[in-house]
């Protein structure tokens, strides 16, 4: 393989093949500076591979070649072009010759894991303000030779990703004028991570814990140091909220606690999330003796370059062999809101204001970072609730909602909202759930929200990176909205009436299969759903039916702020029982003869649903350390119950037999008897298609599944969120802990694995449910390979989920196939 560049060796003139990114990491190398070694595997690479590859279509042998005359303006189009590319490039098959060599070169770099890093050279046409930090994502894979392979295709794929299409042909880029090349540098175990912006006037400093990942990914607020350029004095510091890290394994100079085998991201499969300890939250990640040493590393830097650029810095962790280090693994000189300099232009001209002439209120940070729990991004009005008890009456739609936490009377009340906002609750919440399932941007553990913003402020929400900021007239042109996010109705609306509008995500439209669902599986794909109102998210895609329709929202629309006990006699109750049978009506036609499975209302004894939220957990828990929900409640009351079973049978005489029913948190056989009686009397299993399932989410379950099918369990649907809290004794409501704990973790996966394989041996059919977040689709593979038999997603997820379902199954067959040519020729 002649396209290996090692970036101590790299020269001027091979800038276009490397990429700016290597380029200007190996200028720095060759001037002394620390810099992680690597290599880069050029450009020319991608052009021979697409050129030389037995593709099925003659698109790809011209890829690099075409501009593929796409309408970006047709997000259905874009999208299903950007997937059919990326899927068939990763599915190919990596030049076997290319293998053995990138596997030489990796071994060199003596590293357990590698990063992987898009590094593109822009052509000397683009526009004057180029920004694609952020654009193109990074992998991460252990130091095998296919991994490698993979980790190369993958990154390749980036270059095809629909946002990538769009923001090229956005910047009059054409695609034979990319050179694309792939940075590979060693992922070393870290204390500290973080970049520094060198701006005309100062330094500034972003630092965290471990290999900074979590700062990458905006899951965490980093540490802010902000050094005067020339004095070298310090400005500013402010220290962040670092309560979560990634690296390897457990290290002498760790004090804190790290949780083997969890991936919360995909990309970054062979690294672990560890929760920093409470007494190194309180220190700054960079020391004293680290800050002082990159400053001056920096001001080297600044000697060579003109500012503003970015240089991405890490802190090594102490071995036997070297004490720690600081080095330089990534550099950046076209950054954000940074002009691309092409070589022989002038320098911008420096800021002539002192940093001690800005007011107080300037040197205030001006963004807000939560933790991003519901993709897409919104700029609108603010509606903020102070109230942690009373809901409002109501909320303006196309506003973005911030509270402390949304409490579950108030889910009702803010589905029309262009965003939420809150300074409590965790990823797994019913309100980052349902923000998800509608396509709302939604953002988690944002501190002092409630205090920084207040309601009518123009308001910028990115529900990716969880980051908030006020819109005002200084920085409207600094506040970015993607543009392949604007929604058109949104787009018109706002130049139509010339006032603030939502801007909210473009939900992936899915209205006709992609070439995507092309694929066949085996798996049964089901879909996670609340509410009618998403079944525009979902449209044509195949889905075999809903494996989780949660009812609680739709009751709360009814009844609001009146608690469940007075349900069932209220004068509201007949409105609450047209509204569910229409609702479930109207879920059934849709998705007729596929299944829908209701999960009957999991209210707590003392009036909230399961998924309360953070504000009145501390004082119902002190009442009832897990709650009086699920199928227990109905022991203690059964009429609300009763009430829903009659609903169902109502839409079973309306012609829709394929409703089926789940129950939820269901501790004991006993439990589910006094159900299964009741479902009996209500006249539901008269009908052919009906099942009764229970959902596996008491631990419990692992070892009653036998006696619960003679009991008579149809089916059962593995609860991924509770199983994981109650095993490892994690609120999922705290930030904290369901980062620290996800669902892959060791014990959970044994769970899952031991009722599987129950369900198999009692052929029962077992289903999962499973969230929206990357470290779900880790999970895939292993429950593929176990033998699940559906697998329950929420929408954001089904493309997703499809593609992992996909690769395991093949992966499977060729596995089935090897092994049978194996045992023919012993």
């Amino acid at each position: 393989m002649d396209y290996l560049y090692w970036l101590d060796q790299i020269q001027p003139s091979e800038r276009y093949l490397v990429g700016d990114k290597a380029f200007y990491l190996s200028q720095l190398a060759q001037q002394d500076s620390p810099v992680v070694p690597g290599f880069v595997v050029a450009a020319p690479a991608l052009r021979e591979f697409l050129e030389n590859y037995d593709w099925r279509e003659p698109l790809f042998a011209e890829l690099l070649n075409s501009s593929l005359h796409l309408n970006v303006d047709d997000a259905r189009q874009l999208q299903e072009i950007a997937q059919h590319i990326r899927q068939e490039i990763v599915a190919a098959e990596f030049p076997r010759e290319w293998i053995g060599q990138l596997a030489s070169a990796g071994e060199m770099l003596r590293a357990s894991a590698l990063i992987f890093r898009p590094s593109i050279t822009l052509p000397s046409s683009a526009a004057s303000y180029v920004e694609i930090s952020g654009l193109l994502e990074c992998h991460v894979c252990l130091c095998d030779p296919e991994e490698i392979a993979l980790a190369v295709l993958q990154t390749w794929a980036e270059l095809f990703r629909a946002r990538s299409l769009l923001y090229w042909q956005r910047c009059g880029v054409q695609l034979q004028q990319l050179n694309m090349g792939v940075l590979v540098q060693p992922v070393w175990e870290a204390i500290a991570a973080g970049k520094l912006i060198a701006k005309p006037t100062e330094f500034e400093i972003h630092s965290t814990w471990g290999l900074g990942m979590a700062l990458e990914l905006g899951q965490i607020i980093p540490d802010v140091h902000r050094i005067d350029a020339r004095t070298k004095e310090l400005l500013h510091q402010q220290r962040g909220h670092k309560y979560l890290a990634y690296d390897f394994a457990f290290h002498d100079w760790q004090s804190e606690i790290v949780y083997p085998e969890m991936s919360l991201l995909s990309t970054y499969s062979c690294l672990q999330p560890y929760a920093v300890s409470e007494d190194r939250q309180q220190q700054f990640a960079l020391d004293p003796s680290n800050l002082v040493r990159l400053i001056e590393r920096a001001d080297k830097v600044r000697g060579n370059y003109p500012t503003p650029f970015v240089l991405e810095w890490i802190v090594t962790a102490r071995t036997e062999d070297w004490e720690s280090q600081l080095y330089f693994r990534g550099a950046d000189f076209g950054v954000s809101q940074i002009p691309m300099l092409a070589p022989g232009d002038p320098a911008p001209v420096a800021e002539t204001s002192s940093p001690a002439e800005k007011t107080e209120a300037e040197n205030m940070d001006e963004k807000i970072v939560g933790i991003g729990a519901a993709g897409g991004q919104a700029i609108a009005p603010a509606y903020v609730i102070q109230s942690k008890e009373t809901p409002p009456d109501a909320v303006p739609p196309g506003q973005i909602v911030i509270a402390e936490a949304i409490a579950p009377a108030w889910l009702g009340l803010v589905r029309h909202a262009a965003g939420l906002v809150t300074e409590r609750g965790g990823i797994t919440s019913h309100a980052a759930i349902l923000a998800r399932e509608f396509g709302i941007p939604a953002a988690i553990a944002a501190p002092g929200i409630t205090q920084r913003i207040t309601t009518g402020d123009l308001v910028f929400l990115d529900g990716d990176t969880g980051e908030i900021s006020l819109v005002t007239e200084d920085n409207s042109l600094e506040v970015k909205a993607d543009p392949k996010r604007l929604l058109p109705d949104v787009a018109q609306s706002m130049v139509a009436q010339q006032t603030p509008a939502p801007i909210g995500s473009q939900a992936e439209d899915l209205s006709s299969p992609s070439p995507l669902f092309e694929y066949p599986i085996a798996t049964q794909l089901f879909v996670n759903l609340s509410h009618p109102s998403a079944l525009d998210r979902i449209g044509a895609v195949p889905l075999d039916g809903v494996g989780l329709l949660r009812s609680e929202m739709m009751a709360l629309e009814t009844f609001q702020s009146l608690p469940p006990s007075q349900w069932v006699h209220s004068e509201k109750t007949p409105a609450f029982i047209e509204k569910i049978a229409t609702h479930l009506t109207q879920i059934a036609q849709f998705f007729f003869p596929r299944p829908v499975f209701y999960r009957s209302l999991d209210l707590r004894g003392s009036g909230e649903i399961a998924e309360e939220s953070e504000s009145t957990a501390a004082s119902s828990r002190r009442e009832h350390p897990l709650g009086l929900h699920g199928a227990f409640s109905y022991l203690l009351d059964p009429a609300l119950f009763d009430l829903e079973l009659a609903i169902l049978a109502r839409v079973q005489q309306a012609g829709y037999p394929n409703i089926r029913l789940i129950l939820p948190f269901v501790r004991t056989v006993e439990e589910f008897s006094f159900c299964h009686r009741r479902v009996e009397r209500a006249g539901l299993t008269q009908v052919n298609e009906f099942e009764l399932w229970m959902m596996a989410e008491v631990p419990s379950a692992v070892f009653l599944l036998p006696e619960y099918v003679k009991a008579g369990v149809q089916g059962i649907s593995i609860g991924c969120n509770d199983l994981t809290q109650l095993l490892l004794a994690a609120d999922r409501e705290n930030q904290q802990m369901s980062a620290a704990f996800p669902a892959a973790h060791p014990a959970v996966m044994r769970a899952m694995h031991q009722l599987i394989l129950a369900a198999n041996a009692a052929a029962i059919p077992c289903a999962v449910c499973m969230g929206a977040s990357a470290a779900s689709l880790e999970m895939v593979n292993e429950l593929v390979e176990w033998g699940i038999r559906a697998i329950s997603v929420e929408p954001p997820a089904i493309e997703g989920t499809y593609r992992a379902i996909a690769r395991a199954e093949k992966r499977l067959l060729l596995d089935a196939a090897r092994q049978q040519r194996d045992n023919l020729n012993p």
